[in-house]
């Protein structure tokens, strides 16, 4: 008997294999959340996930891949970068006794 999560992985696998040949659209990862966020403010359909990684669809052009990529670039010197570098740094302060 196959695992539900088997079943799930083989089906997403089949799901972006076909995608990618019959749209001519390709699948990008983003393991960081922030930038994930940013990325799909910003028109990018998010597929699902693998492991910790955001799976995003976008076209396989060159310049349509460019574009995935300078966002990410954007995103790190954005105050949204800012924003999220302090939101993690508020969830490490130590309790007061």
């Amino acid at each position: 008997m196959i695992s539900n999560n088997l079943c799930q992985m083989k089906l997403y696998y089949c799901m972006e294999k076909r995608m990618n040949e019959a749209m001519k659209h390709t699948v990008k990862y983003v393991e960081d959340l922030g930038a994930a966020s940013y990325i799909m403010m910003h028109k990018y359909k998010v597929l699902g996930k693998k492991g910790k990684a955001i799976c995003f669809d976008i076209e396989d052009s060159p310049e349509e891949i460019a574009e995935f990529e300078k966002l990410y670039q954007d995103y790190l010197n954005s105050e949204f970068h800012r924003f999220d570098s302090c939101l993690m740094s508020l969830k490490k302060i130590r309790e007061l006794p």
